[in-house]
């Protein structure tokens, strides 16, 4: 893989953890009290991070972050909320997955696969989550 399709994959990696970390920090506003707002927040926290860590790979590659729009999602449902932030998950682990098997850089593995076992955690928090809510009977 050349540097400058690493280089767009990265910029696309950043895009993807903000607008993650944007709807988080929403859910966290709207359906939060105690448990499900820092639940919730700490998800964008470790989104925000996430894209820190590619901006400084991006960075070291002579590349730069480009404007992009924050998406903004559906909040009203949270269980609905919570299966396509699951899928997003989801999809976020087979970026890092693919992009660490593109590359032969072991530093960008390296960082492909601490995202990635991250985001893997998060997706099981979140399959948690979605099951003590259903099984409280929670209606926001």
């Amino acid at each position: 893989m050349e540097n400058t399709q690493i280089i767009e994959v990265l910029r696309q990696g950043v895009r993807d953890e903000m607008n993650a970390a944007f709807q988080y920090m929403g859910i966290a506003g709207l359906h939060g009290d105690g448990e499900l707002k820092q639940a919730f927040l700490s998800y964008a926290a470790d989104e925000l991070h996430h894209a820190e860590k590619l901006l400084t790979e991006l960075r070291q590659r002579q590349g730069k972050a480009e404007e992009f729009t924050l998406q903004v999602g559906e909040w009203e449902d949270l269980f609905a909320f919570l299966i396509e932030y699951m899928a997003h998950e989801e999809s976020a682990i087979f970026y890092y997955d693919t992009l660490a098997a593109l590359t032969d850089q072991k530093e960008l593995q390296k960082l492909c696969r601490e995202i990635g076992d991250e985001e893997r955690l998060h997706l099981q928090q979140m399959e948690n989550l979605y099951q003590k809510l259903k099984h409280e009977g929670y209606h926001g």
